[in-house]
């Protein structure tokens, strides 16, 4: 199942990539990470949450993943699969201080001003959410220049209450 999983992760991969001009492709550097961190076959690098809008109640929503899997996986590589998702913000993870995880994204500008309030929210939960998967973790830590969505902090599960 996971073979099949990777397969067509690659399959759509390519295809996306043929479909989009030069400037927008990754560069080598990056594609030869995402082929390292993807060439484990025991991860599967998707992030276990997803932020939705809920198009009854016009609420957001953050609903659990069913493809997603922990199996295998360290803090650094959900951070990898964040990355995957949203390739316009550049998380890193920093380290790990008692149940507190720290990650820098050290050009917020996209999340800040860019993604609107909605979007940076969503994007918060859904790492926050992700990261706290992992026993041990029970809130991020953000390091990040504050913009006119996002402001960097201390985030927990309780931060998103009223998205559900």
């Amino acid at each position: 199942m996971k073979k099949r999983v990777l397969f067509l992760f690659w399959i759509g991969i390519i295809t996306i990539s043929s479909c989009t001009s030069d400037n927008s492709k990754l560069n080598e550097e990056e594609m030869a990470k995402e082929s390292a961190a993807l060439s484990d076959l025991g991860k599967t690098l998707v992030v276990p949450w997803n932020v939705e809008l809920n198009d009854s109640t016009q609420m957001m929503e953050i609903k659990k993943n069913k493809e997603a899997s922990m199996f295998n996986l360290t803090p650094s590589d959900m951070v990898d699969a964040i990355n995957l998702k949203y390739p316009q913000i550049k998380l890193e993870w920093i380290k790990q201080e008692g149940k507190r995880a720290i990650v820098k994204i050290e050009d917020a500008n996209y999340l800040t001003r860019e993604s609107g309030t909605e979007g940076a929210t969503a994007y918060l939960a859904e790492a926050t959410f992700s990261l706290t998967e992992f026993k041990g973790i029970e809130e991020v830590e953000f390091v990040f220049q504050e913009g006119d969505h996002a402001h960097p902090g201390v985030y927990t599960r309780e931060k998103f209450k009223n998205f559900n």
